[in-house]
């Protein structure tokens, strides 16, 4: 679908509403921001080039922006209406912010990108996608993340155990359930900002998203360490855990 967003539009206040839904749903979620930033500058020696992939309003290239001065931040997604968000949260770190629209899904996804990366990054965006799609997902993040470079994901990750991932599920339930004043929920918010940008988002979404073919609980972390193992990449470990979400990720050898 062909976007053509309104003249007057009240950025500001959507990018306030997206990150409070956001928070709504995800515990602790500028904590996780924080690592992972923290964990690029202890890993690396110069942070040039950093990748986000699934940016969506940019809320995680903002911090790195801000942690790495000289820093280019790309990112990329393949929802306009969400690069429309971030290209106005980062609009003050001019040329050095860098969100582009690419789909993930397609194998050459990567050519909308540079060729080398000091750091890649996600944050709540790969459990969209299937084994199959992440398997190839890490073998294309190592060939482009340069050796040494670091790729860290927050994002869901189960347990191997019923009776523990139950538990967690029902911690962060109550985490989440004291976070729903004054918030919208993610398909009010959806329907809200389809009718500022009069956009029919039902459709908009059924025709972007297709049909999920993802885990809503995310993998378990064994799966995803085997499979970084498998394409190059070294010091693959969790670096950082609240019931069922991680951040986990390794260095490329």
């Amino acid at each position: 679908m062909d976007i053509q967003f309104p003249t007057h539009i009240d950025w500001r206040t959507w990018l306030g509403r997206w990150d409070r839904m956001q928070d709504r749903y995800i515990p602790a979620r500028k904590e996780r921001f924080s690592v992972i930033t923290q964990l690029i500058a202890d890993t690396q020696k110069k942070v040039a080039m950093v990748l986000d992939v699934g940016c969506g309003t940019g809320s995680l290239m903002l911090p790195i922006l801000k942690a790495f001065p000289i820093a280019e931040v790309w990112g990329v997604d393949f929802d306009a209406t969400l690069l429309a968000l971030a290209k106005k949260r980062l609009a003050k770190f001019g040329k050095r912010a860098k969100p582009v629209e690419a789909d993930l899904r397609k194998q050459n996804w990567f050519k909308s990108v540079p060729a080398s990366f000091d750091a890649i990054v996600s944050a709540t965006t790969l459990h969209w996608f299937s084994r199959r799609q992440l398997a190839r997902l890490y073998k294309q993040f190592g060939r482009i993340l340069r050796p040494g470079g670091i790729f860290l994901n927050a994002d869901h990750a189960c347990s191997t155990s019923t009776r523990l991932q139950k538990s967690w599920e029902k911690h962060r339930d109550l985490l989440v359930s004291r976070r729903r004043i004054n918030t919208d929920d993610w398909d009010g918010f959806w329907k809200a900002y389809g009718k500022a940008l009069k956009i029919n988002v039902k459709d908009y979404r059924r025709n972007l998203m297709g049909p999920w073919v993802g885990s809503e609980q995310g993998l378990p972390l064994e799966w995803h360490f085997e499979q970084l193992k498998a394409v190059g990449f070294e010091a693959v470990d969790c670096f950082w855990r609240l019931d069922c979400d991680a951040i986990y990720g390794g260095i490329r050898r």
